[in-house]
């Protein structure tokens, strides 16, 4: 439904190469230079005229007549066509003699060999990766036209407190906005988090409307349940429309999705693995549909040592801990309501039970999302 009813933004900014890591070409990257621009050695030796070191066999060794000496990346001076290697000559009396033959262009990267001026160095919608900007700068770009996606993240509630500040009795540290920006930044949205909303009707319908124009998708934390001093619902009717409220999926049931101005609001739950999986399942996907992906996380083939009751009615995502058996893998579900900021710490995998299972047995071969690289040394 997110992909459908939501357009890709259409929006390109300009970076420097060397800060473009992990962003999204707007358009074909096409070479400024050809590289190299001129027949360079490709063997540290000495450039010479192929035809001179005929008669060269292995025993006999051939006087070279003018040999030039040169580097590995060396242009080859005009009226050479090869390089003898420096370990296949040898010097006498002042005279370099070579016992290996070489052909015309032997040893030589010839001009363009790796890139002419014009060619396609990066199709569009490619995410520019580390390797990328080498081959970028060394072909003369400098600076390129990437694709940008701006995502504004609003934290809700009275009793949050910015990080480094003490929450008090009943208080929290605000993290859900900083989790979120972290995981819609490694796919390449350019995010902002703003200052924490009390529970007002007013400053949220404000704050959100500030959110919708700065911004091509806007995330809500908290105030998305039935609670009293839930707002955020009502607030994205009034200035918009609700879409979604509540997704049959567990943890983040009472997700909403919302339209303001043509544009995506996602109401993300204060649970923070709820909003976790919010952002994760609604959110992300979004963000892939519009061309910008998070690296690719890996799955592994475990056997769960314990069964999972699952509610057949919902999409439920199970946060597991992972150790080696044998030649294999074992997973052990995380006790549900274990508390919510450690669970994330400690688990390695997620498994998706999909609605109408009802849950998996004890024994079960299952496939996980791992939540981060997994060492064999205990957990990711």
């Amino acid at each position: 439904m997110l992909r459908s009813t939501f357009p890709c933004p259409d929006r390109v900014v300009t970076l420097p190469v060397a800060g473009a890591a992990g962003r999204v070409t707007a358009g074909p990257v096409y070479s400024r230079l050809t590289v190299p621009a001129t027949e360079i050695a490709a063997r540290d030796g000495f450039a010479v005229v192929s035809g001179e070191t005929a008669g060269a066999d292995g025993g006999n060794g051939v006087p070279l007549r003018n040999p030039h000496r040169v580097n590995t990346g060396n242009a080859i001076p005009p009226g050479y066509d090869a390089v003898v290697m420096i370990e296949d000559v040898a010097e006498s009396g002042g005279v370099w003699y070579t016992k290996r033959l070489v052909f015309p262009g032997e040893n030589i990267h010839p001009a363009g060999s790796e890139v002419r001026r014009g060619d396609l160095i990066l199709p569009a919608g490619h995410r520019i990766r580390p390797c990328d900007i080498g081959a970028l700068l060394s072909c003369g770009i400098v600076a390129v036209d990437v694709r940008e996606v701006k995502a504004g993240l609003i934290p809700t509630g009275s009793e949050l407190v910015p990080a480094g500040d003490y929450p008090g009795p009943g208080g929290a540290v605000e993290s859900n906005t900083a989790v979120a920006a972290a995981l819609l930044g490694e796919a390449g949205a350019t995010c902002t988090r703003y200052a924490i909303v009390r529970d007002d009707p007013a400053l949220l319908r404000a704050a959100v409307a500030n959110g919708i124009r700065e911004n091509d998708l806007l995330l809500v934390s908290a105030g998305s349940s039935a609670g009293t001093r839930d707002f955020t619902a009502a607030v994205i009717g009034e200035l918009g429309e609700v879409l979604v409220h509540g997704i049959a999926m567990k943890p983040g049931a009472p997700a909403i999705v919302g339209r303001i101005d043509g544009k995506p609001v996602i109401g993300i739950p204060g649970y923070p693995i709820a909003a976790l999986t919010a952002v994760r399942e609604l959110a992300l996907p979004l963000l892939a549909a519009w061309g910008f992906h998070p690296p690719p996380a890996e799955r592994l083939r475990v056997r769960l040592t314990r069964p999972i009751t699952a509610n057949p009615g919902y999409d439920e995502f199970i946060l597991l801990t992972i150790s080696r058996d044998g030649d294999g893998y074992i997973a052990t579900p995380l006790p549900r309501g274990a508390g919510p900021q450690m669970a994330l710490v400690r688990a390695d995998a997620c498994l998706h039970v999909p609605a109408g299972t009802g849950g998996v047995g004890k024994g079960a071969e299952v496939d996980v999302l791992l939540t981060g690289p997994y060492r064999e040394d205990g957990g990711p």
